[in-house]
């Protein structure tokens, strides 16, 4: 259900300068691009073609240069320069993600209404753990590669998701879309990128707001205090699942396939199943999500992705460490899944706890038995234990030796930090 705090159903983002820090990769493609052609003199090109489609700046800068080359093979030039940088250094703006999955959490749909292309943008979007949260993925390629002054690219992001124009709140850094944006009824925020820097003030003038960082948005609506915790039951759990999981009143509880049954035994109802049910049946009065026996995903993966879409960043993983080997080691990778999308997640059966740091610093509370850590990565460096019986400051951890497997509490609780790599670290009773 929709939170009555957020003044709009749902939110139109533009991805370049609004929430991919991604105008210096198109810079840098100018720069090469004039480069390879023999024009020195390119001033002003990235300001003309704010708001324009790929395709009108590809027909902007054939017209106004004298290319040679057609608008196509500009395209696919551009393509091919910025495919790389796109794949592995764009990241999201400050804030982005965040924002995203709190506006998930609160029933917002989300769409992405982009004048670049799908080929370029999905990798980075991905990458970023954003990808899974969009209801709907619109270009102006599909508007008939229309400007973002007309305003189509949005109007079909809403029909795509089912939302009136005058509900839906738009995210853009330029001002052709501000503008697009306001003549179809939409709220319009700014999001100021230094890009942007000359249409400043009439983006202020414009937009309903604007800010620096997607944080920023707290002067324009409450943030709902919705961080809630997803919960998945995995099909089997050595120890106690009391031990291992505590419940709230407002978890989220999805169920891997035969793990409604741990659940059952604690008396937990699920709010979902996902599962193949090739070992046993569904459970009855329960929503079910069924998918084939042969997937590329776990059935615990099944339900951590799905969690991911929902907006939720914090999970507990129930069971996952006994039975198979191998069901183990891809729970395990499971965390790191996780950790790479920005979220927290940890696995726990009652004897066993194990969860993924990457660049950062963790307390563990004093837990029974043995405390490890291992590198995920080839090498994990800056690696620091301290409250433990051995400690260390700046270690180096390798996947190829167990250095840090069979540490032990020396204090109340733990301090683990890695400042490079993923360093698995995980508690075992005797």
């Amino acid at each position: 259900m929709h939170d009555n705090a957020i003044p709009f159903r749902a939110a139109l983002f533009d991805l370049d300068g609004t929430l991919l820090d991604s105008m210096g990769v198109w810079k840098r493609v100018d720069e090469i691009f004039f480069a390879a052609h023999g024009i020195a003199d390119h001033a002003g090109f990235g300001d003309a073609i704010q708001g324009r489609s790929f395709s009108e700046s590809a027909a902007y800068a054939v017209e106004r240069f004298g290319l040679s080359e057609s608008v196509e093979e500009v395209m696919a030039e551009w393509m091919a320069l910025g495919a790389d940088a796109y794949a592995h250094g764009v990241p999201l703006k400050p804030g982005a993600l965040a924002y995203l999955r709190m506006l998930k959490r609160a029933g917002v749909k989300l769409a992405v209404a982009t004048s670049n292309r799908p080929e370029l943008f999905r990798p980075a979007l991905e990458a970023g753990g954003a990808l899974e949260l969009f209801d709907a993925v619109c270009t102006t390629a599909q508007v008939g590669d229309r400007g973002k002054r007309s305003g189509e690219v949005y109007a079909l992001a809403a029909r795509t998701l089912g939302v009136p124009a005058a509900d839906c709140a738009v995210f853009e850094d330029v001002l052709d879309g501000i503008l697009g944006a306001k003549a179809l009824g939409m709220r319009a925020y700014a999001v100021l990128d230094d890009a942007a820097l000359r249409d400043r003030d009439a983006l202020r003038a414009a937009a309903d707001g604007c800010i620096d960082a997607f944080g920023d948005m707290r002067r324009y609506h409450p943030f709902p205090d919705n961080a809630r915790r997803c919960v998945v039951f995995t099909a089997r759990c050595e120890g106690d699942p009391r031990d291992a999981y505590v419940p709230r009143p407002d978890d989220f509880v999805l169920c891997a396939d035969a793990g409604w049954k741990v659940a059952a035994r604690m008396g937990v109802r699920p709010d979902r199943v996902l599962g193949d049910f090739d070992s046993g049946p569904a459970p009855e009065g329960a929503p079910v999500e069924r998918f084939p026996a042969e997937k590329d995903d776990t059935d615990t993966m099944l339900c951590l992705k799905k969690g991911l879409s929902m907006g939720f960043d914090a999970f507990t993983l129930v069971g996952g460490f006994g039975g198979r080997p191998d069901h183990a080691l891809a729970n395990l990778q499971s965390l790191l899944y996780a950790r790479r999308r920005g979220a927290r997640a940890e696995l726990a059966d009652g004897l066993r706890w194990a969860t993924v740091i990457e660049g950062e610093a963790l307390r563990v509370p004093r837990r029974p038995g043995y405390l490890s850590v291992f590198a995920l990565d080839g090498v994990c460096e800056g690696v620091c234990l301290r409250g433990t019986k051995y400690a260390g400051e700046e270690l180096t951890l390798t996947n190829a030796f167990p250095l840090g497997v069979s540490n032990a509490f020396a204090a109340d609780e733990a301090e683990i930090a890695v400042r490079r790599g993923a360093l698995l670290v995980m508690t075992c009773r005797e």
